[in-house]
């Protein structure tokens, strides 16, 4: 069980480190091709939306991993634990994203860079089915640290290669959104492993 807990800390860490260094190694080459612009856009939908976001998921990242971890070694109430997290979750999303559009269509500011906003917002979709708290439960801690390095390694080589012009700040978007929740579909269609 320690050697359990000192390997799931490393993985942490290690997913944690390239979350960290990430946007160290992309943002001089981001800024200098999308300028404070460019950036700041992303910036700015990216921090209205993670509003959104933490609404919507009503702290059941916290409670989900809590939640499985007791029930872990009982497939049948694993299953129907996560089942009705992920409907309180889902549920809660939907409703989300009814408030963000409407805000989305009466504020200017959001209104004017419509596109990214709704690109952007896939992060409250993309959070919910993801269900990261049951992973964390059953402590697939070598699993979520793999996913997550090759989407944001795809996400890396991704940049140099669409990213040009001032104008690609959508594009952007979109690819950060894919480095940070590309894993979560995975998540979504992998979770038959552990519930029914």
């Amino acid at each position: 069980k320690k050697k359990s807990l000192k390997f799931n800390a490393i993985m942490s860490s290690i997913k944690t480190f390239v979350t960290i260094i990430f946007p160290l190694i992309t943002f001089p080459y981001i800024s200098r091709i999308l300028g404070p612009s460019g950036t700041g856009n992303v910036s700015f939908a990216t921090s209205i939306v993670a509003y959104f976001a933490l609404f919507a998921q009503l702290g059941i990242p916290t409670y989900g991993i809590r939640a499985t971890a007791r029930v872990r070694d009982d497939k049948m109430l694993l299953s129907k634990t996560v089942q009705e997290i992920f409907i309180i979750n889902f549920l809660m999303s939907v409703l989300t994203y009814i408030v963000f559009f409407v805000v989305l269509n009466f504020v200017p500011q959001m209104y004017n860079d419509k596109m990214l906003f709704i690109i952007v917002s896939s992060t409250i979709l993309f959070s919910s089915i993801g269900m990261d708290w049951l992973y964390k439960g059953l402590e697939k801690y070598t699993y979520i640290t793999v996913v997550s390095i090759l989407f944001k390694f795809i996400a890396l080589i991704l940049m140099f290669l669409l990213i040009h012009q001032k104008s690609d700040y959508v594009v952007y978007g979109a690819i950060s959104i894919f480095a940070a929740s590309a894993s979560n579909v995975c998540n979504f269609f992998n979770v038959h492993k552990y519930i029914y």
